[in-house]
């Protein structure tokens, strides 16, 4: 006798742990089921799920919930802090897997009326992102990819910028080891060594004077990154167009994306700033003649908090690709440190998208322009 699964369980399926991933099977045995558990293996603390059969002897299970509440070890909380040496290439590599990838030993096993058993096990891997119906693109634990929105029309491509003088990099799934990338735009290669599926490629923690460009250079413009699945090139390799951009002043942003990693972006300098006050109350001190009174009523003192107004202009479809995920996101930086300056996870601030509609494409115009309020965090004040 064996477990059937009414649609294949595709155990090297890499899974978006914030989609539904239903589970429907039963056993060919001609015993009836009484109960089902569902265990991790490695660790039944875990995952312990104790199902039961309908009418029919089927079973129904959602791993959704419980992988969303194991996987979310950090409450998306950004606290990389790259220490780079450019004689050192692995020091631009950094481990990214806790909080982005669970992978559970899954057993399923099926007690019968008769207090017999028949189970099985899949390992099966999730990274910490969201798809959306209509734009499935099937991910396998064996290849490689960007943690950012593909590329139009691929599913082995990804574009994206990157501005010099300010942190930058990029999240990665890759399960073999090494990683190299090759640039093909000026012919160099480079190697990593990484010790897990899940990391962060560091180009920049803001300082100029190391970076990867030290170990893997990059032209002005545009750069055609290759990611090598072997030594040679082959058809597991998978691409980037990688576009560096010269310095210039801006707000600049960074967020979770629906992948599980974090994008990038530098909005226009033209931003405008909002201030909105609130009186918090007031106290009755009405107790005094008029000529020893201040008045009747004692300011308990106000809240305060900013807005931003930040633009990103004339975006093309690429860009606009990754900038329309800002409003998908939980979790969203505004960068406070220096360009040009060694920075730290504290120079982000934690700010909230105020802005709760915006029109993500104009059949009538080819370039897109976004406009988004950010509200920073309520400011400190004087009060009673």
């Amino acid at each position: 006798m064996s477990i059937i699964f009414s649609k294949p369980i595709e155990a090297t399926k890499l899974r978006m742990a914030y989609n539904n991933d239903v589970l429907r099977f039963y056993s060919d045995s001609t015993v009836a089921a009484k109960f089902c558990t569902i265990t991790n293996r490695n660790d039944t603390t875990a995952l312990n799920i104790m199902l039961y059969p309908a009418p029919d002897g089927t079973f129904f299970f959602n791993f959704k919930p419980y992988v969303t509440a194991l996987i979310n070890t950090r409450n998306f909380q950004d606290t990389l802090q790259p220490e780079l040496n450019r004689t050192n290439p692995d020091t631009f590599v950094y481990n990214a897997t806790p909080g982005t990838l669970l992978q559970l030993n899954v057993n399923i096993e099926i007690t019968f009326t008769d207090d017999s058993t028949n189970d099985v096990t899949h390992t099966l891997t999730w990274i910490a992102g969201a798809v959306q119906p209509g734009s499935y693109t099937p991910l396998s634990t064996l290849g490689t990819y960007v943690l950012s929105p593909f590329a139009k029309a691929s599913a082995n491509a990804w574009y994206l910028n990157y501005w010099q003088g300010y942190p930058y990099d990029i999240s990665v799934y890759a399960p073999a080891t090494p990683f190299r990338v090759s640039n093909e735009t000026n012919l160099l290669t480079q190697q990593f060594t990484v010790a897990n599926p899940v990391f962060r490629l560091v180009f920049s923690n803001g300082d100029d004077d190391e970076t990867l460009e030290d170990v893997l250079p990059l032209s002005n413009g545009h750069n055609s990154l290759r990611i090598l699945a072997t030594d040679e090139p082959s058809e597991e390799d998978v691409f980037i167009s990688l576009n560096k951009v010269p310095y210039k002043p801006g707000v600049y942003l960074k967020w979770l994306n629906a992948m599980g990693g974090y994008s990038y972006w530098l909005f226009e300098d033209t931003y405008s700033i909002d201030r909105n006050t609130k009186q918090l109350g007031e106290l009755d001190s009405d107790n005094d003649n008029p000529e020893d009174s201040f008045g009747r009523t004692i300011q308990m003192g106000k809240e305060s908090q900013d807005t931003l107004k930040i633009v990103a202009e004339l975006l093309t479809e690429e860009e606009r690709r990754i900038v329309e995920g800002i409003l998908d996101s939980p979790k969203i930086y505004l960068f406070t440190g220096q360009p040009y300056a060694r920075n730290s996870y504290n120079d982000w601030v934690e700010v909230v998208l105020k802005t709760t509609g915006v029109r993500i494409k104009n059949p009538r115009q080819p370039l897109t322009n976004f406009t988004f309020d950010i509200e920073l965090p309520v400011r400190f004040t004087q009060i009673l």
